[in-house]
């Protein structure tokens, strides 16, 4: 497996230039300044299945990758944004429907060049009016799953689909375990 370098030659936090290193035995870029390490590139994806008089939410992408394809809306969680915050948020943006996390039903891990990390959460419908955000979605409804196998649709978004039919509740939030920190939601099966 590769562990690539930093994409930059000076430490994002004090300015002092880099060094390559061997850490925890792979290849890392460090500051030997501030102790700063480049651990990796990563991104944190988000989408959502939402059900509504037994039909599901789906948005057709207006812009590559997949445009054409037809998809559970979703997209990235931004820097300081909770996972729940973050799918509440792309469903309103990229379809006008207000929703709430009920629970986990499926995760999808690509440790590519950039680690890919995608978490798909069951919604709950609380309201709104379709309405495709511009440039992102080209067209969006409703769909039965009968309906939704004969539209070009990815494989992970078919499972996430089916999943969601699923007697298992997924991973649920527990406010019953007290975390360290303030910011931290523990998901697990109840």
């Amino acid at each position: 497996m590769s562990h690539a370098t930093a994409p930059y030659l000076f430490c994002p936090v004090c300015g002092k230039p880099l060094q390559n290193s061997i850490i925890d035995n792979h290849p890392r870029s460090a500051c030997s300044n501030c102790s700063y390490v480049h651990w990796g590139n990563f991104s944190l994806g988000v989408g959502g299945v939402l059900w509504h008089n037994d039909k599901v939410l789906l948005v057709q992408r207006g812009h590559n990758p997949g445009k054409g394809m037809w998809t559970i809306p979703g997209g990235y969680v931004d820097q300081g944004e909770s996972i729940a915050a973050a799918i509440i948020r792309e469903i309103q943006e990229e379809t006008g429907i207000k929703s709430k996390p009920l629970s986990i039903i499926g995760l999808r891990d690509y440790p590519a060049e950039k680690h890919d990390t995608y978490i798909i959460f069951l919604m709950e419908f609380l309201g709104g009016t379709l309405l495709a955000q511009p440039g992102e979605v080209s067209d969006l409804g409703f769909f039965t799953l009968k309906e939704s196998y004969a539209l070009p649709i990815p494989s992970l978004t078919l499972s996430a689909l089916e999943a969601s039919h699923s007697a298992s509740q997924g991973l649920l939030i527990n406010s019953d375990v007290k975390l360290s920190s303030k910011l931290s939601t523990l998901y697990q099966i109840h």
